[in-house]
């Protein structure tokens, strides 16, 4: 009946009509009104997702409002129609009762229900009512019963605001309720008819948080922020008749927001407006300057509301972003007008390129231009080399007259018909001349981008560039990767921050402390295995959420056989990973290379962008021997310059080589260096790369002796999983 009434509703009404009721003062693209309105016609249940604040839950109570008024059985919790009651509160009542009418608004048949962890089944079906199953009906009576919303929302509509914050018994009541057209209560027998329709709001994350059995009974819309920079304005200040440059700056942050690349999520539009409310307030508050006031309004409006990407998280915070981007907005930073644009997704696959490819990245560093211009007609398949292609195509359009070409008239051919050569040289020479502007203007477009920077060779990644290749790789390193940072810890758990609460219990270990020994828990072990004293198999301790600091060195082996399938780029991006999850718990990380001797790379640090930014200048070095030994001494020797503190000091050791150097021992030089290591308390694990010149028998032993783990590596692209691997278990 509610489908029937909503689709007679939509038909009656012509469609600008139906889209004003539905949608009047909401903006909302004709694309996503078609959708919803297909769905409400067929009568099927809608859900609406999208990032907060961009109006899923003024959409769903907009849609709401299209019910009318209706009349019901007065009195009824379920809302029966007076001429076809059917529930057990209408029928149950005395036979020569006559059924008294009220009218039930459009409003009230709307019942909406917000999500959290709290939230129990009885909130969705209902419960018994002390007072009527004590004096009047009994507790086995129906009638006793008091339903919740979801049956008061019969012949209407309930909304489910944070559908994906509903716990799992709360949406397993709803999954019953979506599969039918009645509900059984617990132990009574009677059957409630439901004529319902849902309409629930949630998160991007909906998808992969609830089961497919609760998403295939939805029909399902998504909404993001406004696109149109006029439309979002229109939401934010012209609805309140605001004007002034401090709302029109406003109004850009919030934009920027959403642009910027160390940022995940933006600003939404609820936020924007919540930030453009406070400006009138500063402005009663004497603050006469624009710049100003949007200084001190976005102080205490914006960094909250915004989502630091990973990879930024570690070294940035949100008010550093935000201030950033505000003293941009004030500064009147103009973007110009490119010949080119590049998308977010161009720049992190060009960054990403830029950091791999060798035969682009040398000439690049070195300032090398004519070979940097050969590589790319060399490798034109590369996105560096159609970029500059794209460039070429545009400058040629464009600036045509500063290359000659339009001077290569009729009358010029003619004069030079009998000097071909000329002819061709002086093609040539144009053709040469705009390539080399267009290789100048792409490198400078990368830098205005904050790409690249320019130092007294050559060109570098950019920290904004470092950026942008952490921001590339790390769905990659996190994809199926567990970083939480929990293991085995004395007697705890390990996690990111600890603050000594009992989170389990296990058997007692050596070196356990008595203090941790719980009594109730020894005592219900005893009883259990049946025993009249206490045994040492009885005793158990308790588990604590422990937290301490770990200093990771990576020896990496930079030896010429890690040129092959590209090993060694696959050991850079585990560096890389490896130094983001590690600031991410407020851990350290330095990186060692050898070969015939060995270098550090970097000292221990909490900043992924200086081990990023060290990590890409790496090069192998080519013929050289491996020296497993001398770079366990390596590593030490910065572990000993090191204040150790209460930090944990752990090696590991990346190589796919037998040990060649030096002579005439090489494998127990590595051993005797890796058992000196071992004896000042620091930990070695191992990452094998298994193929033929690899020697696993010795990082086995390296790793005994280091009372760490061994991970045997088939493909070098198994390094960065090994890595976090072992980083979790650490």
């Amino acid at each position: 009946m509610l489908r029937r009434e909503i689709r007679e509703l939509i038909e009656e009404h012509p469609l600008p009509k139906m889209r004003e009721m539905l949608f009047g003062g909401f903006y909302l693209d004709e694309g996503r009104q078609e959708e919803i309105m297909s769905t409400l016609h067929t009568g099927h249940h809608l859900l609406i997702l999208g990032p907060p604040g961009c109006g899923k839950t003024v959409l769903a109570e907009k849609i709401g409002k299209i019910l009318e008024d209706i009349e019901v059985v007065k009195g009824c919790p379920v809302n029966c129609s007076p001429r076809e009651p059917n529930c057990p509160w209408c029928l149950g009542r005395d036979n020569g009762s006559r059924l008294e009418t009220e009218t039930l608004s459009g409003l009230q048949r709307v019942k909406r229900i917000q999500g959290s962890p709290e939230l129990v089944p009885e909130d969705l079906i209902g419960v018994l009512d002390p007072e009527s199953a004590a004096f009047e009906y009994g507790i086995h009576d129906i009638r006793s019963f008091s339903p919740g919303k979801l049956l008061r929302a019969n012949r209407g509509i309930l909304i489910l605001d944070f559908i994906d914050r509903m716990p799992e018994r709360v949406l397993n009541v709803l999954l019953y309720a979506l599969e039918g057209d009645t509900l059984t209560i617990g132990s009574y027998e009677e059957k409630i008819p439901l004529d319902i329709l849902i309409l629930a709001t949630g998160g991007d994350r909906v998808l992969k948080t609830l089961s497919l059995d609760m998403i295939d009974h939805f029909d399902i819309v998504k909404l993001d922020y406004v696109d149109d920079m006029e439309k979002e304005r229109e939401i934010i200040i012209d609805r309140e008749g605001w004007k002034g440059e401090e709302f029109d700056k406003a109004v850009e942050i919030v934009r920027r927001t959403r642009e910027h690349s160390d940022l995940q999520r933006g600003v939404s539009t609820r936020g924007g407006i919540r930030f453009a409310e406070l400006i009138p307030t500063h402005k009663r508050l004497k603050i006469e300057k624009c710049d100003e006031i949007l200084r001190k309004a976005s102080v205490v409006s914006l960094p909250h509301r915004v989502e630091v990407a990973p990879h930024a998280n570690a070294v940035r915070t949100s008010g550093e972003i935000i201030e950033e981007i505000v003293e941009r907005v004030i500064g009147g930073e103009e973007k110009k007008e490119e010949l080119i644009t590049l998308s977010k997704e161009d720049i992190l696959n060009l960054v990403e390129e830029i950091s791999r490819e060798d035969k682009l990245r040398k000439p690049l560093k070195l300032g090398f231009f004519d070979l940097l211009l050969k590589r790319m007609q060399r490798f034109p398949e590369t996105k560096l080399a159609k970029l500059h292609k794209e460039m070429v195509n545009q400058m040629e359009d464009l600036y045509a007259e500063q290359h000659l070409k339009d001077s290569l008239t009729q009358e010029v051919l003619e004069d030079v018909e009998e000097r071909r050569k000329y002819q061709e040289k002086l093609l040539e020479d144009y053709k040469k001349s705009l390539e080399k502007q267009a290789l100048e203007e792409t490198l400078a477009l990368l830098e205005r981008k904050s790409i690249l920077e320019r130092d007294k060779t050559g060109w570098n990644l950019s920290r904004k560039g470092i950026t942008f290749l952490l921001e590339k790789l790390s769905p990659r390193l996190w994809e199926n990767v567990n970083v939480s940072g929990e293991g085995k810890h004395k007697t705890g758990k390990k996690l990111t921050t600890g603050e000594g609460r009992i989170v389990g219990v296990r058997k007692y270990r050596f070196g356990d402390r008595y203090r941790d020994v719980s009594l109730k828990d020894t005592i219900r072990e005893v009883i259990r295995n049946r025993r009249e004293t206490v045994s040492k198999e009885d005793i158990m301790v308790t588990k604590k959420d422990i937290r301490t600091k770990i200093d990771i060195i990576l020896v990496m082996d930079l030896s010429g056989t890690m040129s092959q399938l590209e090993k060694l780029w696959y050991a850079k991006e585990s560096a890389i990973a490896l130094s983001m999850a590690s600031a991410k718990y407020k851990d350290r990380l330095g990186v060692v290379s050898f070969s015939n001797l060995a270098d550090v790379v970097v000292e221990v640090t909490d900043s992924p962008y200086r081990v990023t930014e060290k990590i890409l200048d790496l090069d192998l070095h080519e013929n050289a021997f491996t020296n497993v030994g001398y770079g366990l001494l390596k590593a030490r020797a910065v572990f000993m310059r090191q204040r150790r503190g209460d930090a944990n000091q752990h090696i590991i050791l990346i190589s796919d080589g037998d040990a060649t150097a030096p002579h005439p021992s090489p494998e127990k030089y590595a051993i005797r260096e890796a058992i000196k290591t071992a004896r000042k308390g620091i930990t070695i694990s191992c990452v094998c790369i298994n193929e033929e010149s690899a020697n696993p028998e010795l990082m086995r032993k390296i790793s005994r002796i280091g009372k760490g783990r061994i991970y045997m590596i088939g493909e070098a692209e198994g390094i960065t999983s090994a890595l976090m691997e072992e980083r979790s278990k650490m």
